[in-house]
């Protein structure tokens, strides 16, 4: 085992026998800063006291064992120490730079507008792209106009914090669409594709980045022009599979295209509309395997099967914004797919929460979505990581579910809890036997176990539970039998 372990390491290429945690730390927040570390189920979310504020522009990555190497806010490229990498500052050069890239929030504007994508022989590329801004009377405009890739060699330095070797390389220079810069493997497993819309335009732009560290850009012009006033409004992905291309903004609504990865070429494009919809923005993540289309809009919250033969007619809502603060409005912006199989949402307003889809795979309400659902450790300003699928053609799944045993069990509880939301106390009972011995274990947000305690109860003895120890807030449960898992649901406390 040491010996594989040493090969995964020193050959990073041969993707099917390591482990691929490129995103597996997620760097977020300001006033500080929050944490979540995915090398822990359920993970682990922590303060953590950095300079560096994240903001829109968010990319990072981590080694295969999952070991923060680098993240980036857009102005300058930060080590796993928090400090400005040696080389790393002062990417993105410019008027946006000068102007965003200074002070106490010192964070670049653009809305995923970076992504990291691992090399060989210990080096990163990074691409991310550059705005300009210019007086449009009587407001000032701006817009991401140059799309640079930045190289990063982690063993430059003989303390391991890496350095920066080249930055600022331009590939291209046009209008890009601010919110929609998105990667996907090739299918040979070693090169990448990157693509970025031209703003209000029905052009896409494709760089091939080779495994050799050659580039080659081309263009096609398919499906429906973005309207103006969609910039950053929105998100585009590839599908975890690889096999799609969605983007979507409230604007000019859900585009999708099927997408070959071995040439490049996208086709068979499709427009859903959502009538009725009058978000301003909102943004998209796919199911691990694929099959559904999440939509977050602002106020509302959408599903979509993407393997109807009707996908509007598929379209269910999941919930609508509630109302809940903390400490601004946690309306839905951007989304992206966990290394645990849940995907998370971030606020369209700097808060400390995330909303969250527990069983993305399931279909309608049995997916589980669940607003403000997750707690950070700090304030987050519309700040979520860009990560591609790392271990698509690795022979590994896109992501691990934090217990594939509640996955399975979900789909027919075998219990009731009510009321849901709970007070003071609530009614714990089985189903379907007469008598039920076992464990219940309770956990907060964070995933820290705040109840384990006997049970017993059947049909017609409910097992009552005394809430009056715990604060509100949302939490999970566990039933065991025997140290086996039974079932599994979500738990809310009101006060």
């Amino acid at each position: 085992m040491k010996k594989l372990s040493g090969y995964c390491i020193v050959m990073s290429l041969v993707f099917s026998l390591c482990a691929q945690k490129n995103d597996y730390i997620w760097v977020l927040g300001h006033n500080g800063g929050t944490t979540i570390d995915f090398n822990n189920s359920p993970p682990n979310i922590f303060f953590a006291d950095r300079q560096p504020v994240m903001h829109l522009d968010n990319a990072s990555i981590a080694d295969s064992l999952g070991n923060l190497l680098f993240y980036t806010n857009g102005c300058d490229i930060f080590n796993k120490e928090n400090q400005v990498m040696d080389g790393g500052d002062e990417i993105n050069p410019g008027s946006v730079h000068n102007e965003y890239c200074s002070g106490s929030f010192s964070a670049y504007i653009g809305s995923r507008g970076a992504i990291a994508l691992p090399f060989h022989d210990e080096k990163y590329y990074l691409f991310h792209e550059g705005a300009v801004l210019f007086l449009n009377q009587p407001q000032i405009d701006g817009f991401f106009n140059k799309l640079y890739y930045s190289v990063i060699d982690m063993t430059a330095n003989n303390n391991g914090l890496g350095k920066v070797v080249e930055k600022n390389n331009l590939i291209l220079q046009d209008t890009f669409h601010a919110g929609d810069l998105a990667a996907v493997r090739h299918t040979n497993n070693n090169d990448w594709w990157i693509i970025s819309p031209k703003r209000y335009s029905d052009k896409y732009f494709k760089v091939l980045f080779a495994s050799d560290g050659s580039m080659a850009v081309s263009e096609q012009v398919i499906g429906d022009s973005t309207f103006i006033g969609s910039d950053a409004g929105g998100q585009a992905l590839f599908s975890p599979n690889g096999q799609l291309y969605v983007r979507y903004n409230p604007q000019s609504d859900i585009m999708i295209f099927d997408f070959d990865r071995s040439t490049g070429e996208m086709s068979n494009y499709r427009h859903i509309e959502i009538p009725g919809d009058s978000a301003f923005v909102g943004g998209a993540a796919i199911s691990p395997n694929s099959r559904f289309l999440y939509i977050s809009s602002e106020t509302k919250f959408y599903q979509y099967d993407l393997q109807s033969s009707d996908i509007a007619a598929s379209q269910v809502l999941l919930g609508e914004y509630d109302g809940y603060v903390s400490p601004f409005a946690t309306t839905f912006y951007n989304c992206q797919l966990g290394p645990d199989c849940k995907i998370y949402c971030n606020c369209y307003n700097s808060c400390d929460v995330f909303h969250v889809v527990n069983y993305p795979d399931e279909p309608g309400l049995a997916c589980d979505f669940v607003q403000h659902g997750v707690q950070l450790a700090s304030s987050n300003a519309l700040s979520l990581p860009n990560f591609p699928n790392y271990r698509l053609g690795t022979g590994q799944p896109p992501c691990m579910p934090t217990a594939t045993e509640e996955v399975a069990v979900k789909k027919v509880l075998p219990f009731s809890l009510s009321p849901n939301p709970a007070s003071d106390w609530a009614f714990l009972q089985t189903k379907d036997e007469a008598s039920f011995e076992g464990k219940l274990q309770i956990f907060d947000v964070s995933g820290k176990l705040q109840l384990d305690e006997s049970m017993v109860t059947g049909i017609g003895q409910p097992f009552l539970l005394d809430l009056t120890r715990f604060n509100a807030g949302f939490y999970s449960y566990k039933i065991l039998r025997d140290g086996k898992l039974v079932c599994s649901d979500k738990l809310i406390i009101v006060k």
